[in-house]
């Protein structure tokens, strides 16, 4: 079994109450509601407090308490992942067009010195929207492409982009 999560407390039990070494060492760490088992006198270095990891886990037997599963080289199965707090990278694709080609009209009209002013006008082009829609329904029909919204979203812009390369609108 697989456990992934933030871990809450760990627990060194290497040493007996007495302070005399354990004849089983071993970590205990909590992720989430989930009590496991580390069986190593030497600390992984994902397991402390905080940290976000992925655990594979066996049950006991015995006790059916969960301890980390070892690979063939008796390397445990833990994994440190990497925090969520990624800077966001997306961007829109229109509004990225839209202030090139504003930057390369502008420029050009300097280049000539003209004093161009480029305002954004989106007019209904009824030939675009009948090209779009017939070629759309011919795509999906077909089966070629998956029927999702991203699909389709992007179906549609690419025809868009046909259209205004063929026919010049």
């Amino acid at each position: 079994m697989q456990i992934a999560g933030i871990i809450t407390n760990v627990f060194d039990n290497r040493l007996a109450k007495d302070g005399t070494a354990s004849k089983y060492p071993n970590y205990k760490f909590q992720v989430g509601n989930q009590q496991v088992t580390l069986w190593s006198a030497i600390l992984h270095p994902a397991i402390a407090k905080g940290k976000k990891v992925s655990v594979i886990c066996q049950a006991s037997k015995k006790t059916g308490a969960l301890f980390v599963a070892s690979k063939p080289d008796k390397s445990p199965m833990i994994q440190e992942l990497p925090a969520d707090d990624k800077p966001d990278t997306t961007f829109n694709v229109d509004d990225f067009e839209s202030e090139n080609f504003n930057t390369a009209v502008n420029t050009l009209a300097k280049e000539l010195d003209a004093t161009v002013t480029v305002e954004p006008v989106k007019k209904y082009n009824k030939d675009e929207c009948i090209f779009v829609m017939s070629l759309a329904k011919s795509i999906i029909e077909s089966g070629k492409i998956d029927v999702t919204k991203a699909e389709v979203d992007n179906l549609i812009k690419d025809l868009k982009f046909l259209f205004k390369v063929n026919f010049g609108n």
